[in-house]
């Protein structure tokens, strides 16, 4: 016969769901933090008290609905019962005060609370219900008493309870937490390694709900050292900023994909730098996922040099793929060193095909409460490996393999016709980028900008024909009348865009009658001999490329106006502040065509930059300008002072310094040469009427201006700088004396 019996429960089991299986003290706060989240907190407030003394404490206090003692004797102190994961977590709330009634749960594993054991031997627990007449309920917890005699039960090892009127935090309704004897040590260092981690914790503005909740720190030994600090990243007490790539301004190529919250679709879509190549609507194939966002940003070297000087650190230390499961973040995907994704290893097996975590960075968003998404109890291991995580895998493999097409084979990332591979493989898997999408069975809805066109005739001109003709090929065999209208459009567009081409080579060779042969070993006084015709045409078909921007910007423009569609100023502004910046790069080749070898122009050059500019000026801008303004240059050449630098972007700086000067009602404009222990040093000083003390800070604005001038000039050459993480300026300015700009080269 069988008799029942009853495993007993040692109190050993308190390291086990605590401070052993929960081993980074970063993850401890985040548990806690989320627990405050669940309670509908819209604030927490984590305190760091007497870190650098005797006896530091840390307190974690929101502002959620608290607990009464149904709740913590029914929730808190019941052992791995989750009331979120069975449903009856809010049963008996009001949702009056809720900001967002839906907002799906941060953690469900009913072990959060041991997250203390992780950071302190000892808790002390205050809450008041959000409630008629409510009570302060208070705990205090011994986590030692548990680790006495493991041979004691469980259930046996007591944690004291009272109660009384008031909370002693001023707390309405909340829950305060205060742990002491720290297992730790918490230094500045840490805390703020803590709040940068908080950072990235909470994803608050994106996916299928808005997330109200603010996180601030307070440590009051570390006001004085934060008083010396500029920068906000740098201080420890204060607000934690919320991570979001939008803020950056990364203008660099991206891809969205989303399967909806219904799982039935995945819409998808390319952007580079703001304009969107392609949109895409296909049907699920991953029948487990729904309600999943990717978000993949490629880092060129432009956008790793902005993400570094708006975040304070380079992007590699800062990580690369999140997860984040309704609205907070799983460890460890996208932190430093880490990669559960294997994205690393991928790359090393293809490195010049593949993207690595050095080329990349976003996020992978889950807001769906499926048991098969979930994260481990260990927390720091990621998701549990089910079958639907190894679907999400596939589905953010098909992502970013549709950004590595583009960015590889469009854009020719680590790719060379001179390379290895021949002309013809690489033509063929540009034709497969559009021809591999278009022709799949799932495909609802495609459509692509008129500028994908532009951008294919920029980068293997031989290819777009083959990519239209595959087209054309595709919409006939399917029959549909979306890809035909697609086919037509591109067709049309890339007809235009050949015809601009070939006119521009029969300029080129009418050019090149005309030319006179200049012998010189000046390097702004290089011959354009007959054997230069091709680098002519090439000057003149990048001409003709940033024309046809300027074209399309005003055809598209004309078209909606006609339409009588409303242009926001926010857009007009953009809009001609990219194609004032086109214009300047044709004015700044024009001026360069016959006096400079063209390629040296517009790639990457190792010179000596004070040679360089020394001769750009007077053998350039001094002839030009004569008739306004007297142009002088020092410089005597004792030694070589190499540096890296696309002479494009130095001479558009120096064209629109000379004409702000000349604005400014200058009569001389005078280079200066320093030679700095790291760096180059060029100073550029006029007489002109000078800038106010006041307007100094705005100078750099897009549109500002105290001249007739656009108020562009000053903006593109901020731009131009801050694509480069070793290039600064610096402006002096006298009302009445006159302006100097000084431009300093790291070496």
């Amino acid at each position: 016969m069988w008799s029942p019996l009853q495993f007993r429960v040692s109190a050993a089991l308190k390291n086990i769901i605590g401070k052993d299986l929960i081993t980074d003290d970063y993850i401890a706060v985040f548990e806690l933090v989320k627990n405050s989240f669940d309670a509908h907190a819209t604030h927490v407030k984590i305190i760091f008290e007497n870190n650098k003394g005797s006896n530091p404490r840390i307190l974690i206090i929101d502002n959620g609905k608290g607990m009464n003692y149904q709740d913590l004797t029914e929730k808190w102190l019941f052992v791995a019962y989750s009331a979120k994961y069975d449903g009856t977590e809010d049963a008996n709330y009001d949702y009056r005060d809720i900001i967002n009634q839906n907002r799906a749960y941060a953690g469900a594993k009913g072990i959060g609370r041991f997250s203390c054991d992780r950071l302190g031997r000892k808790l002390n627990l205050e809450s008041t219900k959000d409630e008629e007449n409510p009570t302060t309920h208070r705990i205090e917890t011994d986590w030692t008493q548990f680790e006495q005699d493991l041979q004691q039960s469980f259930i046996d090892v007591s944690v004291n309870y009272s109660t009384q009127s008031s909370s002693d935090f001023g707390l309405n309704h909340g829950t305060a937490l205060v742990i002491s004897e720290l297992r730790s040590e918490w230094d500045r260092d840490k805390i703020l390694k803590l709040k940068d981690s908080l950072a990235k914790l909470v994803n608050p503005s994106r996916g299928r709900q808005e997330l109200e909740f603010k996180i601030e720190i307070e440590a009051i030994d570390e006001l004085e050292l934060d008083s010396e600090e500029i920068e906000d990243h740098n201080k420890v007490n204060g607000p934690v900023q919320n991570f979001i790539f939008e803020t950056l301004g990364l203008r660099t190529s991206k891809i969205i994909s989303i399967i909806s919250n219904e799982g039935d679709i995945i819409k998808s879509k390319l952007v580079d730098g703001g304009t969107t190549i392609y949109s895409i609507t296909e049907r699920n194939q991953y029948s487990l996922l729904k309600k999943i966002e990717i978000t993949i940003y490629y880092l060129n070297q432009s956008a790793k040099n902005i993400f570094t000087r708006r975040m304070g650190l380079a992007s590699i230390n800062y990580g690369h793929v999140f997860l984040y499961k309704n609205g907070f973040r799983i460890y460890p995907y996208g932190e430093p060193g880490e990669d559960p994704l294997k994205i690393d290893r991928r790359k090393s097996q293809g490195q010049r095909r593949y993207l690595g975590t050095r080329e990349i960075i976003g996020q992978i968003e889950i807001w769906d409460d499926t048991e098969e998404l979930k994260e481990t109890s260990s927390r720091g291991d990621g998701l549990i490996k089910t079958e639907t995580y190894l679907m999400l895998e596939e589905f953010f493999w098909n992502t970013l393999r549709r950004l590595e097409r583009y960015v590889v084979d469009v854009q020719k990332w680590g790719l060379s016709i001179d390379d290895e591979e021949n002309d013809q493989d690489i033509h063929n898997r540009i034709t497969d980028l559009i021809a591999r999408i278009s022709n799949s069975k799932e495909l609802i809805d495609f459509s692509y900008s008129e500028d994908f066109i532009n951008i294919l005739e920029r980068s293997q001109s031989n290819s777009a024909n083959t990519i239209v003709n595959n087209l054309n090929k595709l919409a006939l065999e399917t029959g549909s009348d979306k890809l035909i209208k697609e086919t037509n459009k591109a067709a049309k567009i890339l007809a235009e865009i050949q015809k601009a081409r070939e006119e521009a080579e029969h300029e080129a060779s009418l050019a090149q009658e005309s030319l006179d042969v200049i012998e010189s070993e000046n390097l702004f006084l290089k011959s354009v001999k007959s054997q230069d015709l091709d680098e002519m045409v090439s000057f003149l078909h990048s001409v003709g490329i940033s024309a046809d921007i300027i074209q399309n910007y005003i055809n598209g423009m004309y078209k909606r106006v006609n339409r009588g569609e409303k242009i926001s100023p926010n857009e007009l502004s953009n809009k001609l502040r990219e194609m004032s910046l086109e214009n300047q790069k044709i004015i700044a080749l024009a001026k360069f065509s016959t006096k400079a070898n063209f390629k040296m122009f517009t790639e990457e050059v190792d010179q000596d930059i004070f040679e360089f500019i020394h001769e750009y000026m007077l053998n350039i801008v001094k002839p030009i300008r004569s008739e306004n303004i007297v142009i002088s240059s020092k410089y005597s050449k004792v030694e070589k002072h190499t540096y890296t630098f696309r002479p494009i972007e130095l001479t558009i700086i120096l064209d629109n310094l000379v004409s702000n000067s000349i604005r400014a009602k200058a009569t001389s404009f005078h280079v200066k040469y320093a030679f700095k222990e790291d760096s180059y040093e060029v100073s550029l000083t006029d007489d002109g009427t000078g800038i106010p003390e006041s307007n100094l800070s705005k100078i750099f604005d897009m549109g500002f201006t105290t001249t007739k001038g656009s108020g562009l000039g000053l903006f593109h050459i901020q731009n131009i700088i801050r694509s480069s993480e070793n290039i600064s300026i610096d402006v002096n300015s006298k009302v009445g004396i006159g302006t100097t700009f000084k431009l300093n080269f790291k070496r």
